[in-house]
C-alpha cells in the first residue's frame, strides 16, 4: 500500500533523475521501485516524507487530514481545479 502511494506520487510530481537529485537516492533505485523490481525501505519512504511533509499521512496511512495541512496529491489538485474555476 505504502509501496503503491509512493509510485503514485512518483509518476505525478516528479521523474526519476528529479527524486535522484532531491533524495540523494541512486535513479535506478527509484526505477526499480518503480518497476517492481525492489522493495520501499524505510530509506525512501523518509527521503519523500522530507520532500512532501503534507502527504506524510497520506503516505503511511491513505488518509488524509487538511485541516491539519496533511492532504494528498489528488486532493491537492481537486482544490487547484476549484480555485480555478469562475464562480459567476
Amino acid at each position: 500500500m505504502i509501496k503503491d502511494r509512493l509510485i503514485s506520487l512518483f509518476n505525478k510530481e516528479r521523474t526519476s533523475v528529479w527524486f535522484e537529485r532531491e533524495t540523494g537516492i541512486d535513479r535506478y533505485r527509484w526505477g526499480n521501485i518503480r518497476n517492481g523490481k525492489a522493495r520501499v525501505s524505510d530509506a525512501e519512504i523518509d527521503a519523500v516524507v522530507k520532500l512532501f511533509p503534507q502527504y506524510a499521512l497520506w503516505i503511511a496511512s491513505g488518509e488524509i487530514a487538511p485541516e491539519c495541512g496533511q492532504t494528498s496529491p489528488e486532493y491537492d489538485e481537486a482544490n487547484r481545479n476549484l480555485t480555478s474555476q469562475n464562480a459567476g
